[in-house]
């Protein structure tokens, strides 16, 4: 099966993960959602365990693309703790955006799916080292004072914002309000000097 197939199965199985919950992922189901022959998404995921890692490793490459993007805009401009603020800020927004929500509440789903499935739960982890990697290279770039603890505290500011925009969507937070935490998040410690 090509890497296209692959691409149009994981894209199905997390718009229905995102619509529909983990119930309604099925292998005919992202076959009719996907508008592929019956078997198609069988034949390149044999299994559901399969089917939730290739969406799983999907939902991870949407997400770093998304922040590659931030990091090459970031890279214009001076280092400033500020700038990268704002940046996560418009991040949060766009994720958050209507077109993007069900990626969020997909990736809910499957953490709760890899709570209970240790072979899922370790593509889990391994997939979030890579966000832990990338925001501890950012947080050096801005010269900030142990980057390792401050990226898990930012990871989970981040990861609140989200989860909690799905919970309680009334009760979103403004942009200052979210930049507000963020810059706590950050500021945890002082700059290197």
């Amino acid at each position: 099966m090509s890497k296209d197939r692959k691409t149009t199965v994981a894209d199905a199985a997390l718009e229905l993960l995102g619509s529909v919950g983990a119930r309604g992922l099925t292998h005919r189901a992202v076959d009719a959602l996907a508008g592929l022959p019956a078997g198609s998404t069988s034949s390149c995921c044999r299994t559901r365990l399969d089917l939730l890692t290739l969406a799983l490793n999907r939902h991870a490459a949407r997400n770093l693309d998304d922040l590659a993007q931030d990091a090459a805009r970031l890279s214009t401009r001076a280092p400033s703790i500020d700038a990268f603020i704002e940046t996560l800020v418009d991040r949060l927004e766009d994720w958050m955006s209507p077109a993007k929500r069900p990626r969020v509440v997909a990736q809910i789903e499957i953490f709760l799916i890899a709570s209970r499935e240790p072979t899922l739960q370790a593509v889990v982890e391994a997939l979030h080292q890579h966000f832990v990697d990338a925001t501890v290279q950012a947080l050096r770039h801005l010269r900030v004072a142990e980057p390792e603890g401050i990226a898990m505290g930012l990871i989970a500011t981040v990861d609140g914002i989200l989860h909690g925009q799905i919970v309680n969507s009334h009760m979103r937070p403004d942009r200052a309000t979210c930049k507000a935490m963020l810059m706590r998040a950050v500021q945890a410690l002082p700059a290197k000097r």
